[in-house]
């Protein structure tokens, strides 16, 4: 038959093979470009299908988020395929190990059997804590219904209108970097002194393995960057969210300028209340780690330092982490007070606006005077701030606790260095 010869012979026929191979590698091509379109519009309804069609730059500090593995897995998946997800998986598992430091006070134990105090050890736990519950809560907020249904829209229209997220304010940046990088000194001397300590001491009596003692102690300073990455983050995330509320709620008192549909800015102001009261239940659990932990451990540290305080001056490196947890509890309540004083500026700024009519509506004029008085009324009633937990946050309760938190810290300062 004809091609039948032997490739690369003399025979006739024998071109025949090479020109069916490069008409088969020209079909093979072609049907890999299709399947690969075929795939990536699959991936695509998928995507829009389980609703997550997010984008990197719909998440807050994305860096962050991806150093932290908190950015959902799927996500990496329809955007980068699925090596890179497994890739991703195995990282993520990676940063799980350091909840490993949650139990320190038990390791301490182990590694010196000494009688320790309950309260000693649930003091130490609390702190530790801290950390694993904001990663947590970070990993399911990112991957819940409210991110995509509320955060991603106020993200998107922050970005439409001037192209970038809100940031952090500069001497807030400044004072966290300057405390990290400290803390991360500071942690790194507390584990070689620790580690000094442990090994030399005639006191220590236990049996645990040097090498594994080693390892940890390795294992907890290469991990630390992570525990105080993840509470600072969670604060950081919550900061960004207040301020892309403060930004709709400016964005809703421009659109009262001139004559407007007061049924349309009705449903906006609807809108905006309904996503702050999400944000609140949301953020419950959130209020409870980065502001209760906080709360719970200068007590604690209070009832050490009248009762044990030679357990203080010994683990001198937990003072300066709580202190660390408050500030961020701080700039929390501080952001939910900015919601709250916005909500009660903007909203007496629209009254005025009505009063003076510069804000007038198109409705029936026969009505208007009922429709101003009604709307009016709304307006000044239908936001009392921004509450967690039955709480109100305001800028009052904000001063209060600074002052108690002032008051408090004073002797506790003196009596330290007294003793130091």
């Amino acid at each position: 038959e004809p091609g039948g010869g032997e490739p690369g012979g003399g025979e006739p026929g024998g071109g025949g093979n090479a020109e069916c191979r490069r008409v088969s590698l020209r079909t093979w091509a072609a049907r890999r470009c299709a399947r690969w379109r075929r795939r990536r519009a699959r991936r695509a309804a998928n995507r829009r299908r389980a609703g997550a069609d997010i984008r990197s730059s719909d998440f807050p500090f994305r860096r962050f988020n991806f150093l932290l593995a908190l950015i959902p897995v799927r996500f990496i998946y329809v955007t980068h395929g699925i090596l890179a997800a497994l890739i991703y998986a195995v990282y993520q598992i990676f940063v799980i190990f350091h909840i490993l430091a949650l139990p320190w006070a038990m390791y301490m134990q182990w590694m010196e059997p000494i009688a320790h105090d309950w309260f000693q050890t649930f003091y130490l736990t609390v702190i530790y804590c801290q950390a694993p519950l904001a990663w947590l809560f970070l990993r399911w907020l990112l991957n819940s219904d409210h991110f995509l249904t509320k955060i991603v829209p106020m993200v998107r229209e922050e970005q439409a209108r001037r192209r970038k997220l809100p940031c952090i304010e500069c001497h807030w940046q400044c004072l966290f970097g300057f405390i990290s990088f400290s803390l991360q000194c500071l942690y790194c001397i507390w584990l070689w002194k620790t580690w000094q300590h442990y090994p030399d001491n005639g006191k220590n009596t236990s049996n645990f393995p040097v090498l594994l003692f080693e390892i940890m102690f390795v294992a907890k300073a290469l991990t630390f960057p992570y525990r105080l990455l993840a509470p600072m983050l969670l604060c950081q995330i919550f900061s960004v969210i207040a301020k892309l509320h403060i930004a709709r709620m400016e964005e809703y008192q421009a659109r009262h300028r001139g004559r407007n549909s007061g049924k349309t800015l009705f449903q906006l102001l609807k809108r905006n209340i309904g996503d702050r009261e999400a944000e609140e239940q949301a953020w419950a659990c959130g209020f409870l780690i980065s502001v209760g932990l906080p709360c719970i451990s200068v007590a604690m540290l209070v009832v050490l330092f009248m009762g044990w305080p030679e357990y203080v001056i010994e683990h001198w490196f937990f003072p300066s982490y709580v202190l660390h947890l408050v500030v961020q509890s701080a700039q929390t309540f501080v952001s939910a007070a900015q919601i709250t004083s916005k909500s009660e500026q903007v909203r007496l700024k629209i009254v005025e606006m009505i009063v003076v009519r510069e804000a007038t509506f198109t409705e029936n004029q026969a009505e208007y005077g009922f429709q101003v008085e009604a709307y009016t009324t709304y307006l000044s009633n239908c936001y009392p701030g921004f509450c967690v937990l039955g709480t109100l946050v305001t800028n009052e309760l904000v001063t209060q606790l600074g002052n108690v938190l002032a008051l408090t810290a004073l002797p506790l300062v003196v009596k330290y260095l007294v003793h130091t």
